[in-house]
């Protein structure tokens, strides 16, 4: 909706210029909502709820979520929005609470959202009262439902006023009972004696007696529009007053308005009265679309001014509507008069609403205009929206109001019952539905034939993507796009989009891009802009596979743009929500932007813990524990992986358990758990364990990284057979990233075995290939072997500038002059390291003596040795100096 246009829901009106000050009411509202959880002004049309509640509301010393109801929010999720979106008017921060996040995603669950809602009432420190205004118009059982169960449970500070034609189905019995309802009904609202002396004589301008007013007063029992239809009358001649005869409301509104109210207006007002009266809200450019002519703003302006029942709705005085009276009787009138315009009038407010992206009343007026082509436009743009946005409901409210004709005439029409049937489950139906249109336009002939039937290849296209049947796809894909309009804004994106995403499935990375981003050349259509956080995200994914770490982040930062951007709100769901923060989270963590990554991550994981998704929750545990290794606190570390692995044996995704398992051998390289490491490191050499994963690439390098800090020749050779053949396969897929890791891990294994050389060889390949995407943390995050690789490469001048870059993000802990056995007195032995990686992973004597097959005796001569060279007294000692000089990597 329209911000200016959705504020006059969300804003208490201004008060009127022609405004009866009623203190006695006021006063009562004022000291009865504190004690009571519901006031209920019930009355019927005409005794001015919409006045008193706004004269309240303006003076109250409580904040006022206002929000005035119309037919359409009689939907759960978008009236728990909009009563969310009012509160957040005076309370900003329940925007950002679980209420918030819930409410802001697509198909709440509402028992979530309904307690989510009472706990942070319970937080809120002020008392706070809800306005609901015209409550009469919600006939939605589950909103009365949970607004009774709200009711029942709020705290005392939160209060509910609702004000109606009649009772709301609610019990309000016991609330009487409890002492929590305060009720106003007609018997009070109507006009005192003197409230009606000061209306008729200082607002309408009458110069009445007490005695002419009190017979008036009393016909009309204090009922205030009836005394404004009067003095509009009286006003024209005085004489009108005595032969007065109230015999039937509703006749004498009538009566009233036609022959005393609208019949002596100037034809020109007259005309603009009428047609503009179509309209439920009116600002001037709408009535000058829709009336055909100028003026529209200064004959609202006039109306106001005359007080002919036209209600402002903003300050600025942009927004009116009628009273409720006096538009039934002009639309009544209008088709009395006027029955051949009527039509015409709400095609051109369609129009008008339709050039504002404002589907709901652009679709209502045409098919009120009964406009077909309007429609089917209005239509065709906006129902993949309603669909991906799980609006199922009003798609299909939607198919039910349109015209049998218009089926007849576009049996097309039919495809979005199809699409409602897909993405409700039924398939079977849905297929069927797509056969219907098709038999019914085989024969048809002309250019609007074609260009159904490219809708019926459309459809069919993206059934065939959905079951992965990509050939049966691409020839419906090219049927579709050669016949469909170049002006199409419904049907060419679902086609790029469901060819994208099976290409992407199916390993055509080239295609799959090409195709997301054919999609992306229609972001001005509605249900691409609440599709652009999955493109851009799909093409992030795309580019971060190929080691383009800046080309993801930007498409992430797009995709991360999306999800905020407020007409997505309450249309994508709240995982998708959170994978996007999360991946965000990731690069940033990658350019070393930690502080900014963490907080993307704990947003993403809020999101995620409140959807419950498990692959995005293990997602988040896995990033957030990088992040707390990074800053040295390994339980947290290993905490987050510990919420990973109950929902990873759960509910297995193979793409995510390669990465639980490296964090895992990090987590165990950090707590000095080397032994472990290795184990699982030759177990999972033994039973092949590589081959089961999707993308075995993630494991063969946490393999090699274990092998590498064992130390020992064998496990350099069968690291460096690992990489050999994890480098010319990235190099062969154009996986860069995986390239740049695996010759980063092959400088490693040489440096530890001596060889500079060939370490920088294979490091200054790793630099130049990272340096242009600016990778960071996928080299410091090695710790000190990088350290020493960078410091080397820094006296060889590679790199300079990058490699400086890189030291500096180290800190100082790690990029100081990088010590190593040089910085010992005596260098320790191969075989002395080899002692102490093991005593430092915490074998005794004998266990080391039996992996390494010596003897018990040899291990304690070496034991004694390295405590000398390290100035050592115990095995806890020497395995911390040994740390801190970078031995035991």
């Amino acid at each position: 909706m329209d911000s200016s246009l959705l504020a006059t829901k969300l804003r208490m009106p201004p008060l009127t210029r022609h405004l009866v000050r009623r203190a006695r009411l006021v006063d009562a509202l004022e000291r009865g909502v504190r004690d009571c959880k519901l006031v209920l002004i019930a009355t019927p049309a005409g005794y001015g709820k919409t006045t008193l509640l706004a004269e309240w509301a303006h003076a109250s010393r409580f904040p006022i979520a206002w929000l005035s109801i119309s037919a359409e929010d009689n939907d759960p999720d978008r009236f728990f929005r909009y009563l969310l979106t009012a509160w957040a008017a005076v309370q900003p921060a329940v925007s950002e609470s679980p209420l918030g996040l819930l409410l802001g995603a697509m198909a709440p669950d509402r028992a979530a959202v309904l307690a989510a809602f009472i706990n942070v009432a319970s937080e809120a420190p002020d008392h706070t009262v809800f306005v609901l205004d015209d409550y009469h118009l919600i006939e939605d059982a589950s909103i009365h439902q949970g607004l009774a169960f709200l009711l029942d449970h709020l705290p005392p500070t939160l209060h509910v006023v609702l004000a109606g034609r009649g009772e709301p189905p609610l019990p309000l019995a016991r609330y009487r009972a409890r002492h929590e309802l305060l009720e106003l009904r007609t018997r009070d609202l109507h006009f005192l004696a003197d409230e009606a002396r000061e209306f008729m004589n200082r607002l309408m301008g009458l110069d009445l007696s007490q005695d002419e007013i009190a017979p008036l007063h009393a016909q009309l029992e204090g009922w205030i529009a009836g005394l404004q239809l009067l003095s509009l009358t009286l006003r024209r001649h005085r004489e009108a007053a005595d032969p007065l005869n109230v015999s039937g409301r509703h006749r004498f509104i009538a009566d009233y308005l036609s022959e005393d109210v609208l019949n002596h207006l100037p034809d020109d007002l007259q005309r603009f009265l009428l047609r503009s009266s179509i309209l439920d809200r009116l600002c001037g450019s709408l009535c000058d679309a829709t009336i055909g002519c100028e003026g529209g703003q200064a004959m609202l302006e006039l109306l106001e001014r005359e007080n002919l029942f036209l209600v402002s709705l903003d300050d600025d005085r942009t927004w009116f509507r009628y009273h409720r009276l006096f538009a039934d009787f002009l639309r009544e009138e209008l088709r009395r008069r006027y029955p051949a315009e009527v039509a015409q009038l709400h095609r051109q407010a369609a129009g008008w609403y339709l050039a504002r992206d404002l589907a709901e009343p652009a679709f209502q007026h045409a098919v009120a205009g009964d406009d077909l082509h309007l429609g089917v436009q209005i239509v065709d743009r906006y129902a993949n929206l309603m669909l991906q946005s799980g609006e199922f409901r009003d798609m299909q409210r939607w198919l039910d109001s349109l015209p049998a004709a218009w089926h007849a005439a576009h049996p097309a029409l039919n495809l979005f019952r199809a699409g409602l049937l897909a993405f409700t489950g039924d398939f079977a139906a849905c297929e069927r539905c797509v056969d219907d249109v098709e038999r019914q336009l085989v024969h048809a002939e002309g250019e609007d034939a074609r260009w159904q039937m490219a809708k019926v290849a459309a459809i069919r296209c993206a059934i065939a993507c959905m079951q992965n049947d990509l050939p049966r796809a691409e020839g419906f894909a090219a049927q579709a796009l050669r016949d469909l309009p170049n002006e199409d804004l419904g049907f060419r994106p679902l086609v790029y989009g469901a060819l994208g995403d099976s290409y992407r499935q199916n390993g055509r990375w080239d295609e799959a891009k090409a195709s997301y981003l054919n999609v992306l050349d229609f972001t001005h259509a509605p249900g691409v802009r609440v599709e652009e956080a999955h493109f851009y995200g799909a093409l992030a994914d795309l580019d971060l596979r190929q080691g383009r770490l800046r080309g993801a982040t930007g498409y992430w930062q797009k995709a991360l743009a999306a999800v905020q951007e407020r007409e997505n709100w309450g249309r994508l769901e709240l995982p998708a929500i959170g994978w996007v923060y999360l991946r965000m989270g990731e690069l940033l963590y990658e350019h070393n932007a930690v502080a900014a990554a963490w907080d993307h991550l704990v947003r993403g994981l809020e999101r995620a813990e409140l959807g419950g998704d498990a692959r995005a929750m293990i997602a988040g545990y896995l990033m957030a524990g990088r992040v707390k290794l990074t800053e040295g606190d390994i339980e947290s570390a290993a905490a987050y992986l510990e919420r990973a692995r109950p929902l990873l044996e759960r509910a297995p995704f193979p793409d995510w358990a390669g990465r639980f398992d490296r964090f895992q051998l990090q987590i165990w390289l950090a707590q000095d758990r080397l032994r472990t490491a290795v184990d699982w490191a030759t177990r999972a050499l033994e039973r092949g364990a590589l081959d089961e994963h999707p993308e075995p690439e993630v494991e063969c390098l946490a393999l090699a990284h274990v092998l590498i800090v064992k130390g020992d020749d064998q496990s350099r050779s069968q690291a460096l057979v690992i990489l050999d053949q994890l480098s010319r396969a990235a190099q062969a897929e154009g996986r860069m990233g995986v390239e740049i890791e695996a010759l980063t891990l092959h400088a490693m294994a040489h440096w530890r075995a001596g060889d500079r050389t060939g370490a920088m060889i294979s490091f200054e390949r790793s630099l130049r290939l990272a340096e242009p995407e600016g990778y960071v943390r996928l080299f410091i995050d090695y710790g000190q072997p990088v350290i020493q690789l960078l410091h080397e490469a820094r006296r060889r001048k590679v790199l300079p500038g990058y490699v400086t870059r890189l030291l500096a993000a180290a800190g100082d802990g790690l990029a100081g002059s990088g010590p190593d056995q040089a910085t010992l007195a005596e260098p320790l032995s191969d075989r002395e390291q080899e002692v102490l990686a093991l005593m430092a992973a915490g074998l005794t004597n004998r266990e080391i003596a039996a992996d390494l097959s010596i003897a018990a005796e040899t291990v304690k001569k070496h034991t004694s040795s390295i405590f000398g060279k390290l100035g050592a007294a115990n095995r806890t000692e020497a395995a911390a100096k040994a740390r801190a000089l970078d031995l035991l990597s």
